[in-house]
């Protein structure tokens, strides 16, 4: 979006942002196998109205440079494709993501991949506390607070590059 007299974006990158996700919903059993670059790791199937398998790797760069769609098993679990997280614990509540969002390829951010990861995150550390989690993406950091509830709110940097009419 341009400002109409200074040509200049309307929203300067140091926006800030927040928007509420909703609740991550694990299935019964939310255990799949991530396959990428010769490599496989378990991963955790989570459903943020879209669905994502997260992985969680020792090190990013061992997904490999992601020019083709990770596989996943069991075949089948996700027939319309899935977005992928490559997941690095920084610390208790920090995570480094690399995604392969479906139907994309490797993308700088994913706002419900965020929050995948942090629900696949408090999945194998049982945690059920409320807390606000770090997300370092390639585009930027996000962060991820998980109420009480359950439910999640994204907040990070934003910037409007473009608008359009549709009619």
């Amino acid at each position: 979006m341009r400002g109409s007299e200074t040509g200049q974006p309307v929203c300067q990158p140091d926006c800030w942002s927040r928007v509420d996700t909703g609740s991550p919903y694990l299935p019964g059993t939310p255990d799949v196998t991530v396959f990428a670059s010769g490599h496989c790791w378990r991963g955790v199937h989570v459903d943020m109205g879209n669905p994502h398998a997260v992985a969680f790797l020792d090190d990013l760069s061992l997904a490999g440079p992601l020019r083709v769609p990770p596989q996943t098993a069991p075949h089948g679990a996700y027939p319309e494709g899935v977005t992928v997280e490559f997941a690095l614990r920084v610390s208790r509540r920090h995570l480094s993501l690399r995604i392969h969002e479906r139907g994309v390829g490797e993308t700088h951010a994913c706002g419900t991949g965020a929050c995948a990861a942090v629900a696949a995150l408090r999945h194998l550390d049982r945690h059920t506390d409320a807390a606000t989690y770090i997300v370092d993406v390639p585009g930027g950091r996000l962060g991820v607070t998980v109420h009480p509830d359950g439910t999640m709110t994204l907040e990070g940097p934003a910037l409007i590059v473009a608008q359009g009419v549709i009619g």
